[in-house]
């Protein structure tokens, strides 16, 4: 189905509009070999230094009380710090140090250490996102995603990461500083990976499950041994070297959310959604994995099951379906027609906070702050 010429001039006009305030996001590298709790320091003096408090971290804590009480959150912190203690690798100790870095830049009576192990755990719940992943003819594979979030001013700790070891890049990653994990990442020559939320929906009675209920039950699953997507991500990324081997492990962790898990590599036909549940993938639509195949160069997943309709009143999947039948086999590029069907109206909108665009074979990752509309 071809989009409509009202949707695309909407679209021109809507790019045109909002085009003036997408920056390339700010890059930093941070170095595996160096401690961890001094290897965010210059990316949150940074943003400290340039928005101010207020409008980075701040923004983001003021989020975590809509959702949760802050009595409520005072009186799980000692669950929180022990939560900290169990987290992957050097994940806790990265934590430890951000929150240094931040008390002695001044603001440490602002944030506690157990209010930002608590956004190392909100982000994964309530992001809405844009995920594709496609082939051309002559077998380059792209992959692209939006990531749309209703914090305000979030673009003010959104960040390209470079992670390093002997002065060689492993993986890199669209952050947001103060945020551990990834949600967007990709190994050079091996492959990448992209987190959209899978939202719980009722369609009889027309309503996502609250997200408190859901917060909680993401607190309980971390507490009984669930790993946070971003982690487990990035600890992926580190250790797997290939698609293959990827989407092998990406299917067994126990994770905390539900989650769709776009996965591009380097050959033929690489390309994949995983749809998962907390335990495994989802066992009832093609176990769980709907992979690219001869006859269908492009997969896309928004925050709903792609074999299920979307609410009426979140239908960014049609528009971003329509604007890729644009395209013909042999004209699909990530700059052209995977940027675009990012940039149309309603897949764009006013919650995204930013674009990535991926190839690994080419290594190939920038990331567009998007409607940068912050206080």
């Amino acid at each position: 189905m071809k989009i409509t010429a009202a949707l695309t001039a909407f679209t021109s006009i809507f790019i045109t509009l909002t085009s003036a305030a997408d920056v390339a996001a700010p890059k930093f590298s941070v170095s595996l070999d160096e401690p961890a709790s001094s290897r965010w320091a210059e990316s949150v003096t940074f943003m400290i230094d340039t928005y101010g408090f207020e409008h980075s971290f701040q923004n983001v804590l003021n989020y975590v009380y809509s959702l949760l009480p802050e009595p409520l959150v005072e009186k799980i912190e000692p669950l929180l710090l022990d939560l900290l203690r169990e987290f992957p690798g050097e994940a806790g100790e990265e934590i430890k140090g951000i929150h240094q870095t931040i008390t002695d830049l001044g603001y440490g009576d602002q944030i506690s250490l157990g209010e930002l192990t608590a956004i190392n755990l909100m982000y994964e719940f309530t992001v809405f996102c844009t995920s594709i992943v496609a082939e051309n003819s002559a077998g380059e594979l792209f992959h692209g995603r939006n990531l749309d979030y209703s914090i305000s001013g979030l673009q003010n700790l959104t960040a390209q990461i470079d992670f390093t070891r002997s002065g060689e890049t492993v993986y890199k990653g669209t952050e947001f500083v103060g945020y551990v994990g990834l949600l967007t990442g990709m190994r050079p020559n091996g492959w990448s990976v992209s987190v959209d939320q899978r939202a719980t929906y009722d369609f009889a009675n027309a309503t996502k499950k609250d997200s408190l209920e859901g917060l909680v039950e993401n607190l309980l699953s971390a507490a009984t041994g669930g790993s946070t997507i971003g982690m487990f991500l990035r600890n992926t990324l580190e250790s797997e070297t290939n698609f293959s081997n990827a989407v092998t492990k990406l299917k067994k962790e126990k994770l905390i959310a539900p989650v769709y898990l776009t996965v591009a590599g380097t050959n033929h036909l690489e390309g994949a959604v995983i749809t998962r549940n907390r335990l495994r993938p989802d066992q009832s639509h093609r176990e769980g994995v709907w992979s690219l195949t001869e006859d269908d160069h492009f997969r896309l997943v928004t925050n709903y099951d792609h074999w299920d309709d979307v609410p009426e009143d979140d239908n960014r999947r049609d528009p971003a379906n329509d604007c890729m039948n644009q395209y013909d086999f042999d004209s699909l590029s990530l700059t052209g027609s995977i940027y675009e069907c990012l940039s149309t109206a309603l897949v764009l909108n006013k919650g995204t906070v930013y674009t990535t665009l991926m190839n690994p074979k080419e290594d190939i990752f920038e990331t567009t702050i998007r409607n940068q509309n912050t206080p």
